[in-house]
């Protein structure tokens, strides 16, 4: 079915799966694409001496079919073409596509490489961020494909309607998502530490979801910076991850625990420690206390 206003090139985004999927984790994946595709036309666009805003480079879902889930993603220039400027977008969707390939390669080989230092990730966090929230889908569901197809809307010389294509197994996609973890973990590194190599215990945790800037309900204490229980951001996702896996545990107490971590320490206006900014977890050290 065509929409009014959409031309007909399209970009076709598909999740081969015979498994029902959650519904955040979906949509989450299709935001993802929509900011990841966002950045590439801005700069490609950018690049070739145009200029574009924001609302040049939307992109809107036209169709959702289950079964396999397929998603149509067109353009905002199509359907707000009298006010916007003139864009092609034949290219963009095609570029993209094989950009994004591009991205899964990239990530997918970070995955098993040891050592990495930020200056060996040549990408940023919002796109490892991207690739992570995208590959998530696929990568959950073992026997998956995922599909990104840069449609033309009129069928080519051999008769394929696509100017370009990709697919990604659910193996590839958990490999991926593995890399593009790592490189937020390493990136998210580079931002050092006031304190580092430092005890902390937790005094109060949530099962709670951090936010989206790493803040939790957790307090904690750092008896070599303050005696008062302050509350925890996480700076990498992954650190967050692995205390929560501890919350859920029955056989791990993170209130049992010390952690050997790198902290920034946020003050108020009189000096005073407000909240601890945990920039890497090293180690979980076992409270041995009890043991005889």
């Amino acid at each position: 079915m065509k929409h009014e206003g959409f031309g007909d090139a399209r970009l076709e985004v598909n999740f081969d799966v015979d498994q029902p999927v959650e519904l955040v984790q979906l949509t989450l994946a299709l935001q993802a694409m929509a900011r990841d595709y966002r950045r590439y036309a801005n700069d490609a666009i950018r690049d070739g001496g145009g200029k574009v805003s924001d609302d040049d480079i939307k992109l809107y879902v036209t169709k959702v079919e289950s079964g396999s889930i397929i998603a149509e993603l067109g353009s905002a220039a199509q359907v707000m073409g009298a006010f916007l400027p003139i864009i092609d977008v034949n290219p963009l969707f095609s570029g993209y596509v094989q950009f994004f390939g591009q991205s899964i390669s990239y990530f997918a080989a970070l995955a098993s490489r040891v050592g990495l230092k930020p200056s060996d990730i040549t990408t940023t966090k919002a796109a490892a961020q991207a690739v992570a929230d995208i590959m998530a889908v696929p990568a959950s569901l073992v026997g998956s494909k995922f599909k990104l197809t840069a449609k033309v809307g009129a069928r080519n010389a051999d008769g394929s309607e696509f100017a370009a294509q990709i697919t990604i197994t659910s193996e590839e996609a958990a490999q991926a998502q593995r890399g593009a973890l790592i490189a937020q973990k390493v990136l998210d590194y580079r931002g050092g530490a006031d304190h580092e190599n430092v005890l902390l215990y937790f005094q109060q945790t949530s099962t709670d979801r951090a936010k989206s800037d790493g803040r939790t309900a957790d307090r904690a204490i750092v008896n070599s910076i303050s005696q008062k229980a302050l509350p925890v951001h996480f700076a990498s996702q992954l650190d967050a991850a692995r205390v929560n896996d501890m919350k859920s545990d029955p056989h791990q107490n993170p209130f049992k625990a010390a952690f050997r971590v790198d902290v920034n320490v946020e003050t108020d206006r009189n000096q005073v420690p407000r909240f601890y900014r945990v920039v890497h977890i090293h180690e979980v050290i076992p409270d041995d206390s009890e043991e005889p």
